[in-house]
């Protein structure tokens, strides 16, 4: 077993499938563009429940591992491809439930990215990404694999859906961050939606006509700073009335990436932050970001505010 250390790099889960390939590349392009490392990591079930090689053939946990060694190998041929020779790439076959890996790996990583399937699976989000999604403390990204692409990848810009919780602070942040490197321009969502079971708080209870500017104002305010930490991010502020998970799609039809925040399984909140995030990540035409509650997103702010003002 070939390994590296994953700390502050990319950890991309391999399982041999197209969609795994799929986030390969994307997990390659965006190390290459952050100048972080890439770690591939291929996990195995125990062929029993009883340890390796109970009851089974001699030679079958060896098919299993010469098997698992191709996906990593051939995500690596990938990887190389986008990423260039300036990219570190490391390798990992580990023995183990893929959550539960991957789950470790993340404790170390700025992202966590995994293959969706494709829109044919009728929205199916995958064992592994809900697994991990609200319950890493890093952002989790879900590269959903679509055989019938709009545009080429890279191509549109950063949509971001904001709301007056902690965690859309930090996906905010993400949000600009992505935008800055990635050089596309950004649209910060807020649904103002009447129903209150969604994605986002509101802090309006007056008649539609008051409704939007009281909005704009709240969006508006959880932007504030940014621009003076990202001057050269275009940014175009949505005030929607539509449910959240509706304004985010209509928005993500033309995007390069869906910045999202959950705060987690644990909480009431958690649960509908979840619900549209895990909605997202199941349909959205273009890779969703989803940001947990207590992500490392202000370290990025703090080394852009030295970048400018100096040490």
């Amino acid at each position: 077993m070939t390994g590296e250390s994953a700390s502050t790099g990319l950890v991309v889960g391999v399982d041999g499938g197209t969609p795994a390939l799929h986030a390969t590349e994307w997990a390659a392009a965006t190390a290459a563009r952050r100048h972080r490392s890439l770690s591939l990591v291929a996990a195995m079930h125990s062929p029993t429940p009883y340890g390796t090689g109970i009851g089974m053939p001699p030679d079958h946990f060896l098919t299993l591992e010469t098997e698992a060694r191709s996906w990593v190998e051939r995500a690596r041929e990938v990887a190389e491809e986008v990423g260039g020779a300036s990219l570190e790439i490391g390798t990992e076959l580990v023995v183990g439930n893929p959550v539960s890996v991957l789950a470790e790996r993340a404790r170390q990583a700025a992202c966590t990215v995994i293959g969706g399937h494709p829109p044919q699976d009728h929205g199916r989000l995958g064992a592994v990404a809900a697994g991990l999604m609200g319950h890493v403390p890093c952002p989790v990204a879900v590269v959903r694999w679509s055989q019938g692409r709009s545009r080429p990848p890279g191509e549109g810009p950063v949509v971001v859906g904001v709301d007056g919780s902690p965690t859309s602070v930090e996906a905010v942040v993400v949000a600009y961050e992505e935008a800055a490197l990635r050089e596309a321009p950004l649209i910060a969502v807020h649904a103002a939606s009447g129903s209150r079971r969604g994605l986002f708080h509101h802090h309006t209870e007056g008649p539609w006509g008051e409704g939007p500017t009281a909005e704009a104002i709240t969006l508006a305010e959880r932007l504030a700073g940014m621009r003076e930490w990202y001057p050269e991010v275009e940014v175009e502020r949505v005030v929607s009335r539509n449910r959240p998970t509706d304004a985010l799609l209509r928005h993500a039809a033309s995007a390069q990436l869906l910045v999202v925040g959950s705060t987690g399984h644990r909480e009431m909140s958690g649960r509908l932050l979840g619900s549209t995030s895990h909605a997202l990540a199941r349909s959205a035409p273009c890779p969703v970001l989803v940001v947990p509650r207590g992500t490392r997103t202000q370290t990025h702010s703090r080394n852009r505010r030295r970048e400018k003002t100096g040490p």
